[in-house]
């Protein structure tokens, strides 16, 4: 996992096979190994230290230009990585070995909340000596309770600005230097609608938060955001998905396993095909914003190939990204016998540009009762013969476009807030 003080090789992420990626991305139930409690002792989450001396603690000054429905909400949060010591609004401290705030928000006037992701600049780069493109795109989060936090919808690219479903303007993003004065007095003035309980209600035990002395919340953050890419498909690509099509002709469908497995590495190593986008250019899916879960800490690419805490430009474009979600949310009513575990919103282009973000339940078991897992677009039933609890990495339109599956981590590794 990338994190504050990692290497800043050129995004070698990217060299690793795309589809092996969203591979690894595709942990539906469960915690990983880090965010487990053994996991988060040994990264020091909540290791409490009453002073440390030699802060080496690198900063910086993210400043966001956004419109909230019609009103200016300008951000400038000072972000700290490898601080050595932290205090907290109740007076507490800790020591910490991350990017803080990873996450910082405020209330709207409406009761949404708006939550911006720090992209991690933690070797020095500003958007003055060019290792932060000028085109910065950080990832921006409206929250539907400000309260809870427990549902969001993330801006990823340009298309969700320009959407007319879009609540918010953009009007650029730049990374300057700061220092330790700046950070201190940045925590001392401002309040993050982010709380510590509640993003470590989503991400820490039981046992973590009984050693921080951290009550959960009813709801924690939602700190995953989930979507599909779409592509359009050309030449052999089309020719290999027909061949698999059912003779029934499903608008949305999935392949049987083994077709399934085989049409995903030949769109992994395909160079023809191209983002659901009039405008977009041909290539390979390596080019465009392949993710591989840790996007936030780069900021999201753009279609004229910046948006990113990275020097060089044109390595990747922004993808065309929609939004996914799950009825299986941490609020779900296990009364309800039909639910769907992976919706889509297309509505013919509509919704290009985004991502919802929540938490993901357990699903039941398949032979609970008469509770059925769905898979739909738009409502529309995906046609399958796989019934299995979570996102499918692929899901084929007709045998002209292919929606390849993606999930992003808010969290940063030892972040907090």
């Amino acid at each position: 996992m990338p994190g504050p003080d990692r290497d800043k090789a050129p995004r070698a992420r990217h060299s690793i096979g795309w589809m092996l990626g969203i591979l690894a991305a595709v942990i539906v139930t469960g915690f990983v190994a880090l965010r487990s409690e053994t996991g988060q002792m040994l990264f020091g989450h909540w290791s409490f230290v009453r002073s440390i001396a030699d802060d080496r603690g690198t900063y910086y000054r993210l400043k966001v230009k956004l419109t909230y429905k019609g009103e200016p909400q300008d951000f400038d949060i000072v972000v700290g990585c490898n601080v050595r010591r932290i205090t907290y609004k109740d007076n507490s401290s800790t020591y910490e070995a991350g990017l803080i705030p990873d996450v910082f928000g405020r209330r709207m006037n409406d009761g949404k909340g708006l939550v911006i992701r720090s992209p991690s600049a933690c070797a020095g780069e500003t958007t003055s000596n060019g290792r932060v493109q000028p085109d910065l795109l950080p990832i921006v989060i409206v929250y539907d309770d400000a309260e809870t936090l427990d549902f969001g919808t993330a801006y990823l690219s340009e298309d969700a600005y320009e959407s007319p479903l879009s609540l918010l303007k953009f009007g650029g993003a730049t990374i300057e230097s700061a220092n330790r004065s700046d950070f201190d007095r940045f925590r001392q003035a401002e309040t993050n609608l982010v709380s510590r309980r509640s993003y470590w209600s989503a991400l820490a035990g039981s046992v973590a938060l009984a050693r921080m002395n951290i009550e959960p919340v009813p709801k924690p953050w939602a700190h995953v955001c989930e979507g599909y890419m779409r592509f359009r498909l050309l030449d052999e690509l089309r020719t290999m998905v027909r061949e698999q099509w059912p003779a029934e002709r499903p608008h949305y469908w999935l392949a049987a396993r083994a077709d399934q497995t085989r049409i995903e590495l030949a769109i992994s190593n395909s160079a023809s095909i191209q983002p659901d986008r009039p405008d977009s250019r041909l290539g390979s899916p390596h080019s465009f914003g392949s993710i591989s879960g840790h996007e936030a800490d780069y900021g999201m690419p753009t279609r004229a190939g910046g948006g990113l805490v990275e020097a060089t430009r044109g390595r990747w474009f922004a993808g065309a990204y929609f939004p996914a979600a799950s009825d299986l949310r941490l609020e779900y009513v296990p009364a309800n016998n039909e639910f769907a575990d992976t919706s889509i919103t297309f509505k013919d282009g509509l919704w290009r540009g985004f991502a919802y973000c929540f938490v993901r339940a357990r699903p039941p078991s398949l032979t609970e009762g008469s509770k059925r897992l769905w898979l739909r677009i738009d409502g529309e039933d995906v046609a399958q013969t796989i019934h299995e609890p979570g996102p499918p990495l692929l899901i084929l339109d007709r045998d002209e476009y292919a929606f390849t599956f993606f999930r992003i981590n808010l969290e940063s590794t030892r972040g907090d807030v």
